[in-house]
């Protein structure tokens, strides 16, 4: 019996119902509630134009503190996604074309940041990276230095705890991407005459940048959100937006001013996004 297409449509849009619900409740709406308390209107589903005002986001705008925080939030992402790229793809790379016994230890050792979680890293990094910390004493021990070196509350130690933390979001969708390049297509490179860092910059890099964007993306995006961490290995000197919508949430008590700040930073993420789907979009045309 042949089963007509709107009988077939009907049951897939049954349950796809369930999760637009959950992201309607718990993610469109609070987001409009955000954007109207950063105009300057009260959470509510009455729109009253006299409240509307851009004073927060000229506020913001008009800084030359707040402008300096936006940069240092988005140049976090990037120097983070950068990084954990360039230390995620050989580790990627040995995980699926190893055939090491050693290769189920190094994913355990790559599931480990997700498995532990931020706030254990971060309490973990700040014992490392104290004035007395680990390094600290051994260096002191040694006699290589004679002060203790300052490395918490810097740019570096935010990078490198961002970095640990953020490490198999950026491994494991590098990883995906390189199991379904043929390994014959690289020995074919090498069959023409190309070397191995020759076939590995012309044939394998470039059919796995789509893993390479989607890791960045999902680091860039952790990283510039991440609350925790920045707050405690950064300082007050290397505040960022998320650091700073919570003082103005909490502490200062300006919700409308904190619900600005948020809004201009999902707006980047949302940039970023964007630029990420072009450019994957822009390499599948010229392929």
């Amino acid at each position: 019996m042949q089963v007509t297409k709107a009988a077939r449509t009907q049951p897939s849009g049954i349950l796809v119902l369930p999760v637009v619900l959950f992201l309607a409740t718990f993610y469109i709406l609070p987001g409009v509630f955000v954007i109207l308390m950063s105009i300057g209107h009260p959470p509510s589903f009455s729109l009253r134009t006299e409240l509307i005002t851009a004073a927060n986001f000229e506020r913001l705008f008009g800084s030359a503190y707040y402008l300096k925080v936006l940069v240092r939030t988005i140049a976090l992402g990037f120097a983070v996604g950068i990084v954990t790229a360039v230390l995620a793809y050989p580790i990627a790379y040995y995980l699926v074309r190893s055939s090491s016994r050693f290769r189920s230890v190094m994913y355990f050792l790559t599931l480990i940041p997700m498995a532990v979680g931020m706030n254990m890293i971060t309490l973990g990094w700040l014992v490392v990276l104290g004035r007395y910390g680990l390094i600290n004493s051994m260096l002191l021990s040694i006699g290589i230095v004679r002060e203790p070196l300052t490395m918490m509350y810097t740019w570096g130690a935010m990078i490198v705890g961002l970095t640990n933390v953020l490490f198999t979001f950026m491994a494991l969708p590098i990883a995906a991407v390189l199991r379904t390049i043929d390994p014959s297509i690289e020995q074919a490179a090498r069959n023409l005459g190309a070397g191995a860092l020759r076939a590995f910059i012309f044939v394998t890099l470039p059919l796995s940048l789509e893993g390479v964007a989607t890791g960045f993306l999902a680091v860039f995006m952790l990283s510039s959100g991440a609350l925790v961490l920045p707050m405690l290995l950064g300082g007050q000197g290397e505040t960022i937006l998320p650091v700073l919508i919570w003082e103005q949430y909490s502490v200062a008590n300006d919700r409308n001013f904190s619900a600005a700040l948020a809004v201009v930073l999902l707006f980047f993420s949302l940039m970023v996004l964007l630029l990420q789907l072009h450019m994957t979009r822009m390499r599948r045309v010229l392929t």
